[in-house]
């Protein structure tokens, strides 16, 4: 059985606020501990469900969050950015299932920690194919292009249930509940790892029971930025159509090209002024 892990940050156990996701904080080295503490829980319960090898895809900020040596040694560790396929680089045909280990909530989700969609700062929505999809929903489309299921995903109560929005039967691991967007109820790291082993444990027994999750081809994109601007410049862009003052558009044969010009389009419109 062969494992691939997507972790993010912002659904990691204990973490409620954005100076504990990066910089040279003693707060941000910390939760790189508890970061792997999380990660190590889910490569340990794959490696008691039969996992022969196991991909893990740093895919916070600029993916170099895990300290390689806190990472169990079982694992294959992808790490540092660019990477072409980003939170998902890695993946591939042969993977057994997709596992995806600290995530968060879509912008705009009520009672969710750090709730964005990849860029806060740039992106207000992405609607593919006309649903509003966050990172979740974005990443596991592009595993099961590769007919890969997603079947377990850990973080806050809210990126559980936007999950099972578009994988009904993923097992979710819940360690913590939002109060607002940077406060929440926690469980204690140890019992947050266990309640990832367990969920891990529990999604590998269904592993050939879920369908992997799909996007129908071609494939539209559509983005409302945050100002503006932002759509004036991805508005340059060959592949990219207007639709009002803050949203583009654009079509694309598949469903990998869509993801890699949707993150182009994000990375040119950060570029702009405010």
């Amino acid at each position: 059985m062969k494992i691939f892990i997507s972790i993010d940050m912002e659904g990691i156990s204990g973490l409620v606020d954005g100076t504990q996701t990066g910089g040279d904080s003693g707060e941000y080295n910390y939760y790189r501990k508890i970061m792997a503490g999380d990660l190590n829980a889910a490569i340990e319960a794959a490696l008691a469900s039969g996992a022969k090898e196991i991909v893990v895809s740093d895919a916070h900020g600029g993916m170099k969050n895990l300290q390689p040596e806190d990472v169990n040694e079982a694992a294959y560790l992808i790490r540092g950015s660019p990477k072409p396929d980003s939170m998902m680089e890695g993946i591939s045909e042969g993977f057994d299932a997709a596992l995806y280990v600290g995530y968060h909530a879509m912008a705009g989700a009520e009672k969710a920690i750090l709730s964005h969609t990849i860029s806060g700062s740039v992106i207000d929505a992405i609607y593919i194919n006309g649903r509003e999809t966050g990172e979740f929903g974005l990443n596991a489309a592009l595993a099961g292009w590769h007919n890969v299921p997603s079947i377990f995903v850990s973080g806050d109560e809210a990126v559980a249930l936007e999950a099972k929005s578009f994988v009904p039967d993923v097992s979710t691991a819940v360690v913590k509940w939002a109060v607002g967007r940077v406060s929440a109820k926690c469980l204690h790291p140890k019992k947050a790892r266990q309640v990832i082993s367990e969920g891990v444990k529990e999604a590998l027994t269904k592993v050939n029971k879920i369908e992997p999750y799909w996007v129908n081809e071609p494939v539209e994109v559509k983005v409302t930025w945050r100002v503006p601007t932002m759509a004036d410049i991805v508005s340059v862009l060959p592949y990219m159509e207007r639709v009002d003052g803050r949203s583009t558009k654009a079509i694309f044969e598949d469903y990998p090209t869509a993801l890699r010009g949707l993150r182009a389009s994000i990375t040119l419109a950060g570029t702009t002024v405010r």
